[in-house]
Parts: C-alpha cells; sequence; structure tokens
C-alpha cells in the first residue's frame, strides 16, 4: 500500500541546512514537509561518543570509506537534526579572505564577509554560541602552553551549546542541535516532520520536478511513497544530495568535485593527569596555520584513546592503566584532492572516491611535526607514534622526523567535514547550482547545504553553511 502526499515545499534532509530552510520557509508562510531518513531522537538520548550513539545516529555507526590510496574514513549523520545531534558543536566564522576567493574563483554572485556577516550574526544569536564558562580542561591547557612556548597563537573555539550554572556554583551544557533550535521552529510554524523517510528519486518532465518517490517506515515495514510538490529543497549532505540528483537523472557537475579534511590523530602522555572525559570535548585550537591546517585535541574517553594507541593488545592494556596521563590529539588539512560521488543502476549505496595528493601527505607530515612539538613543548613525556613504520617521540628535536615521513602505505585518515559536492556560482564547467543554490539544469530544485561550498573553508563548517542556507532561503523569498 503506497501513500501520497501533497505539499507546496519539499525539503530533504534535515541536518543544519535543511533544518533552517524548513524553518525559515514556513515561518514565511509556505506549506513545508521536512523529511529524514533516519529516526528521530532526543539529543541527550545516548551518551556522547558512545559506540550506542554512533549506532543510532550516524549511517554505518560512523564507519564509512572512500576509496583511494589511501582510504578515508568518514561520517554522515542519520538521523533528524543530522550531524548537529551528536557533533561537537564547534563554531569558527569563516576567513574572510576564504569568502573572497570563493566569490572570484567561482564566480559567486552578491557574496563575501560583508554580504555574509549578517546572516552569521543571525546564526550567533538565535541558535546560540557560547565559550565554556569554566577551565578549558587540562588537556586544552597542554596544547595552549605548547603553542604559547613556541610564539604561536591559539584560541577557544566557541560551540553550539548553552551552559547553566547550578546553585551549587557547578555548570552543565545543552548542546543547541537542530532538534533543540531550528526544528521545533520548522514545526511550530506549521512545518510536516516526517522521519524513517527516504527519497529515492526525483521525477522530472522538462526543467521542472514533479514528485518524489521514496519509501517511509511505518511500523516494521517501509511502505512506498509519493510526494508531489511545487519545489523542492535538497539538503541530505554532501554523499546523499549528488546520490538522489544523479539518481534523478541530473549528473552535470554533480558529484564531480567532493572536498574532505583529511585528519590524523595521534596520542600523548603526560607525567600528570591531562584526560578528564566528563569536561567533554577539548576546545582549544591552533590558530597558527589556519586555514590550510589545524592542530586540536580530541575526545580522548578509554575506547577512543585505545583506538590511537598502536602495539599487540596486551601492550595496549598496559598503556591504558595510565589512561588519565594520556590524551588525543590531531591535525587536520584542507585537503587538495578532489573526489567523487557515483551511483550504479541498481544499487542503493553510493561509491565514493577521494585521492590524498601527495601535497596532503606533505602537509600531513608538516601538521605531525607541528603537533608533536607543541606537545613535547608542553610537557609530554611521550608522543605515540601514529604511523605504522615508526617510534613513539621523547624529544622536541624528533618532532621533525615526521615531515616527509607520511606516506600512502603507513598512514590512516579520517574526515569528518565533506563538501563540494554541487559547488554554487557561475564557474564555467565547474558550478552545479547559480549563486544561491538554484540548480543548474532544473527550474525548482535548489540545494542548500555543504555540498554548495565550493571548496574546504578550513574552519569547522556547521556554522558558515547555515549562514549560506540562511542568505539562500531570503533570496529565493525575496524574489518570488
Amino acid at each position: 500500500m503506497s501513500r501520497a502526499i501533497d505539499t507546496d515545499v519539499l525539503v530533504i534532509g534535515s541536518g543544519p541546512g535543511g533544518a533552517t530552510t524548513a524553518a525559515l520557509l514556513a515561518e514565511a508562510g509556505r506549506q513545508v514537509l521536512l523529511v529524514e531518513e533516519g529516526d528521530h531522537h532526543h539529543v541527550d538520548s545516548t551518551a556522547d561518543h558512545s559506540i550506542e550513539q554512533m549506532d543510532e545516529k550516524w549511517r554505518h555507526g560512523g564507519l564509512t570509506k572512500a576509496f583511494g590510496a589511501p582510504g578515508v574514513s568518514y561520517i554522515e549523520g542519520r538521523c533528524v537534526g543530522g550531524a548537529s545531534e551528536s557533533n561537537a558543536g564547534l563554531y569558527h566564522p569563516p576567513f574572510p579572505d576564504v569568502l573572497a576567493a570563493w566569490a572570484r574563483d567561482h564566480d559567486i554572485e552578491d557574496f563575501g564577509a560583508d554580504a555574509l556577516a549578517p546572516f552569521l550574526e543571525q546564526v550567533e544569536t538565535e541558535i546560540g554560541v557560547s565559550s565554556r564558562p569554566v577551565s578549558h580542561g587540562p588537556a586544552s591547557q597542554a596544547l595552549a602552553r605548547g603553542a604559547e612556548t613556541l610564539g604561536w597563537r591559539w584560541t577557544e573555539i566557541r560551540r553550539f551549546w548553552r551552559y547553566v550554572e547550578g546553585s551549587d556554583g557547578t555548570w552543565s551544557g545543552q548542546r543547541r542541535s537542530m532538534t533543540e533550535t531550528m526544528i521545533p521552529r520548522a514545526v511550530a510554524a506549521g512545518c510536516a516532520l516526517m522521519s524513517g523517510t527516504r527519497i529515492d528519486r526525483l521525477v522530472c518532465s522538462g526543467r521542472v520536478a514533479r514528485t518524489a518517490q521514496g519509501w517511509t517506515r511505518q511500523g516494521d515495514q517501509d511502505v512506498p511513497i509519493e510526494i508531489r510538490f511545487g519545489e523542492v529543497w535538497v539538503c541530505a549532505g554532501a554523499v546523499q544530495t549528488p546520490r538522489l540528483l544523479r539518481k534523478s537523472g541530473l549528473r552535470r557537475q554533480i558529484g564531480d568535485t567532493l572536498t574532505m579534511n583529511p585528519m590524523i590523530r595521534l596520542a600523548a602522555r603526560f607525567p600528570d593527569t591531562v584526560n578528564v572525559p566528563a569536561l567533554g570535548v577539548p576546545v582549544v585550537q591552533i590558530e597558527e596555520f589556519k586555514p590550510a591546517m589545524t592542530l586540536g585535541c580530541s575526545y580522548s574517553a578509554v575506547p577512543h584513546l585505545a583506538m590511537w594507541l598502536d602495539g599487540t593488545p596486551t601492550e595496549r592494556e598496559r598503556l591504558l592503566e595510565e589512561w588519565e596521563q594520556m590524551a588525543v590529539f590531531y591535525v587536520k588539512v584542507s585537503g587538495e584532492g578532489r573526489g567523487s560521488v557515483r551511483t550504479l543502476p541498481g544499487l542503493d549505496e553510493t561509491i565514493v572516491r577521494q585521492p590524498v595528493t601527495d601535497a596532503d601527505l606533505a602537509h600531513l607530515g608538516e601538521g605531525l611535526a607541528r603537533l608533536s612539538e607543541a606537545l613535547l613543548a608542553a610537557g609530554a613525556t611521550e608522543v605515540f607514534n601514529p604511523l605504522s613504520d615508526g617510534p613513539s617521540l621523547t624529544d622536541r628535536a624528533h618532532a621533525e622526523r615526521f615531515r616527509g615521513a607520511v606516506t600512502r602505505g603507513n598512514v590512516t585518515l579520517s574526515a569528518i567535514h565533506l563538501h563540494s559536492t554541487c559547488p554554487m556560482g557561475r564557474r564555467a564547467g565547474f558550478s552545479a547550482t547559480d549563486s544561491w543554490g538554484r540548480l543548474s539544469a532544473a527550474d525548482n530544485i535548489r540545494v542548500n547545504d555543504s555540498s554548495l561550498l565550493p571548496a574546504s573553508p578550513g574552519v569547522n563548517p556547521q556554522g558558515t553553511i547555515m549562514a549560506i542556507a540562511r542568505r539562500n532561503v531570503a533570496q529565493a523569498l525575496a524574489t518570488e
């Protein structure tokens, strides 16, 4: 038994881009239906950074790998609210020089720091961006101390977080995810929300999309569904947005230019306690080398720490007896490689390829050298080598060994920020949409998520994505 639904506006995907789009259109008086493939959970339904959270809120439990040499593991949110429900919520405004380069190189109209400023201000004010009201935590303090010793700039990254002081003087925090902010706004304005609903194909007649076909979960069954709409905003993320468009026969410049930020994590040991999981994700990053390179702290609960310690199970178990003196850190670079997202006839999943260039490997080695030098300058007694063919480091002079040492065969890479599969602008042979997210090959299909970013912003991108989404909705409403 199939279902048929009519709506004025269909929004596909409920992450930061989709939730923002749905809320603003509904508040403007449009009839909006927001569909999400994943389930609807409370933001605190599982413990942060737990296996349960990964299974519940990430596609494939967060263990998806892009083909390449080396392969890059990446994550995709798959729940109402998308990645905002379980990410670190770090907010960093985009660099003006990066926005200017995008506008220039990709011929994006009315774009840049000044044009985006009011929308960034709305994101900060309406979602809520805060600094941690208490100590950074010892791991962050160590990274900051190392940076200061070397004369490098560092900063505390603000978060989409709200902190409340209790009567006993202690502070508690709440993630300002989409299910806490934009999705309630959308529903209050009349938006209908359907979770457990996957759209597999848009059916077009000439340059106009007419219906969306897929399935929705009813009880323990997946029921076919057809949604008729006047316009559709595709906000399913840098992998699922091109998947849907390509399966719908829309392929021009779609899925051809995937970018990721390759990341290497390493563990370091200190003489005193640095690992306090109760303080959450460390929020200090070294600013000195951005946007090309970010050095920062990672979550370091024992299961996460174990992943980045080399050796036999017995050796790791011995090391973990001193887990409070060890923490995980990372180097993340703005990758130069351009990957792709493809679909195969008859298959439901995507094929994601991501080349890692020689320059990327060199930048990662440079980042490991700098990060190790900072940690050892901060008093680390040992930096565990994340490469498969090298010893641990115990002296600042040893950090130089990482330069040129990262190869395709000795490194494990991951990525948490994906972009650029439907880039916006008017650059011939590259841009998939116009400057406002309208698909070049159709009159009533818009994209409004991380796919639009023509390259990596070099910072945590959620704020940038939400500001651009607001900009594009404002333009759409103004030109109706």
